[in-house]
């Protein structure tokens, strides 16, 4: 098993991109860290002391963004997505590369409104200036960041794929029409 942010030769795309994913993976997992660790406190220190972190909920409201945001581009990279392969396991291998090429290219195009409404967020959120109200008064642009670069570096990587799969699909084809394939 290799570790993660390490270039995979079969992950395609620059080698950049596969860094950035791999700082991205190690990022939710800090995001989830720092989630136990707040949670755990707030518990103890209630039981203990009756005291507890201030604006705690906030907190791991906005960590949670990071946890399950930030590794989608490592997720779409390793193909790692939760599927239903009961019918396209049993396709011939071109209609598998077929159906890759529409999931990522679909993919691609349908989140790119959910981009720009996150760019739309985070523009309007730090123009503002907002912050929660609580204790601490803590920014809102935080999380918003997380969510834009998390989407960003997902839709890159489908793009990524997306022409990846156009070549597997010209492949298949030219390789089942070629009379050597027979």
């Amino acid at each position: 098993m290799e570790p993660i942010g390490s270039a995979s030769p079969e992950i395609p795309g620059p080698r950049i991109l596969q860094k950035l994913e791999g700082v991205l993976v190690i990022l939710s997992i800090c995001s989830i860290l720092g989630i136990c660790f707040i949670i755990t406190a707030t518990i103890f220190g209630r039981f203990l002391f009756g005291l507890s972190i201030p604006d705690d909920v906030i907190i791991v409201r906005e960590l949670m963004i990071g946890a399950v945001v930030l590794p989608l581009g490592y997720v779409a990279a390793e193909r790692a997505h939760i599927v239903v392969e009961v019918f396209t396991s049993r396709l011939a291998e071109h209609w598998q590369a077929l159906l890759n090429l529409l999931a990522s290219f679909l993919g691609s195009l349908l989140l790119l409104p959910i981009l720009y409404g996150g760019y739309l967020g985070f523009t309007s959120v730090v123009s503002d200036g907002n912050y929660f109200f609580g204790e601490l008064n803590l920014p809102e642009w935080p999380g918003r960041l997380m969510f834009l670069v998390g989407y960003s570096v997902f839709i890159l990587r489908l793009f990524v794929l997306t022409g990846t799969d156009v070549l597997a699909v010209i492949r298949s084809v030219s390789g089942r029409s070629s009379p050597s394939s027979e």
